[in-house]
């Protein structure tokens, strides 16, 4: 039987304290282990929501056309019903359509594991929305590391065209002025997917869209990205 003092003189040898030091750096390793891997499992369980939720919305197109034929060969739908039921058809589409292009993000996002390190900016996405001279974005930022510690970042964009003839640049906040400043402050692990409105002077006809991206403390991080003005 090894006596009491006989393993307190094991544990204080270099030997005895090499063997904690790699106890300690081997349960860190499984507790960060396990910390991300709880966080893929979450993104993966929206993915596969989403996923369920395009198949419903394809089925529910199928009836609604269906339903739609029926009622044009029998000749019994009033012309209110019929565009009430186009209209509807329309938004499913327009649903539909805007879920696939998320499921497309996020499986590109889940499955490319082959991208460089550091920030990377995966797209730009305008659409117009309503009112004069207003077009929603999307903005998706992505952080490829060893390690999956949240950061911060810096994000700021302007968009370049001209006015009155003349070259013009409006800055990221005077575009969307729910903004509180001229760069927007951000803190994600993997990936962070950014929404907003613009508002463009009538008299302002965009060209491009200049965004950089900065991590915070980590000056090499910065990313500058030029996107020209499309509009789906």
């Amino acid at each position: 039987m090894v006596a009491p003092r006989d393993i307190l003189t094991a544990f204080r040898s270099p030997r005895g304290r090499r063997g904690l030091r790699v106890a300690g750096v081997v349960a860190l390793l499984l507790i960060a282990y396990g910390l991300g891997s709880r966080q893929f499992a979450a993104t993966t369980e929206r993915y596969r929501a989403q996923q369920a939720e395009l198949a419903a919305a394809r089925e529910e197109i199928a009836r609604l056309r269906q339903d739609l034929v029926n009622r044009e060969v029998a000749d019994r739908v009033d012309t209110a019903s019929l565009e009430e039921m186009r209209q509807q058809l329309v938004g499913l589409q327009a649903a539909l359509s805007r879920q696939e292009g998320e499921l497309e993000l996020y499986r590109n996002l889940l499955d490319d594991q082959e991208d460089a390190t550091g920030l990377q900016v995966e797209g730009l996405t305008l659409r117009r929305a309503p009112g004069l001279d207003s077009f929603q974005y999307r903005i998706v930022v992505r952080r490829r590391a060893s390690h999956s510690e949240s950061v911060d970042v810096a994000v700021s964009l302007s968009i370049d065209g001209q006015r009155g003839g003349e070259p013009a640049s409006i800055p990221f906040n005077e575009a969307d002025l729910s903004m509180p400043g001229d760069a927007l402050s951000i803190r994600f692990k993997y990936f962070k997917v950014l929404r907003g409105t613009f508002v463009l002077p009538a008299d302002f006809v965009p060209s491009k869209v200049v965004l950089s991206v900065l991590e915070k403390g980590n000056p090499s991080s910065l990313r500058i990205v030029e996107f020209p003005w499309q509009v789906m």
